[in-house]
């Protein structure tokens, strides 16, 4: 199991992994990741084919739901 196999894991099962590294994967795939534009809090995640996704990130970290809906949007990009 590799290492990103790992951390999608821990996405789809709701653990904590720091924001930076869950938008980095994302880049990574292909996903385009929007920076909230004053002093909001809530990305904004862009993948050709896919909805548009609105992530809120407070103190680092992401709820569970959202974490499971980047697991898999990273799982089908992955894929892909």
């Amino acid at each position: 199991m590799t290492s990103l196999e790992k951390k999608l894991r821990a996405l789809a099962n709701g653990k904590d992994l720091p924001w930076d590294q869950t938008k980095a994967f994302l880049e990574r795939l292909g996903a385009e990741v929007i920076s909230p534009r004053s002093s909001g809090s809530h990305f904004k995640i862009v993948c050709k084919g896919y909805s548009t996704m609105y992530i809120p990130v407070h103190k680092d970290s992401i709820k569970k739901i959202y974490a499971r809906q980047i697991a898999d949007l990273l799982s089908d990009l992955a894929k892909g």
